[in-house]
């Protein structure tokens, strides 16, 4: 299996946990580019919005931890540690 399959995979996981907490545009935009670069197997695109999605993280992650409404704080935690292995693997 290759790393663009694997994220493949993992994709919709990590679009519905984060499409749970936030409409955010910014993190839509990503995740939707994101997307698209898998699809086109584009790595630059990929690397990118990775790295974009790690950002959104560090800075959210104590907010969604904290948050009383959120039910899948697990779920941000197993998409968050995806995203820094994906950052590694491209």
């Amino acid at each position: 299996m290759t790393k663009v399959q694997e994220l493949e995979i993992e994709y919709d996981g990590m679009l519905g946990t984060i499409i749970q907490y936030s409409c955010d545009p910014y993190v839509v935009s990503y995740l939707d580019k994101l997307k698209d670069a898998i699809l086109d197997e584009e790595i630059d695109m990929i690397k990118i919005m990775i790295s974009k999605l790690n950002e959104w993280y560090e800075e959210n992650i104590i907010d969604i931890e904290t948050n009383r409404w959120v039910v899948n704080v697990d779920s941000h935690h197993k998409t968050q540690r995806l995203i820094k292995e994906f950052m590694y693997k491209f």
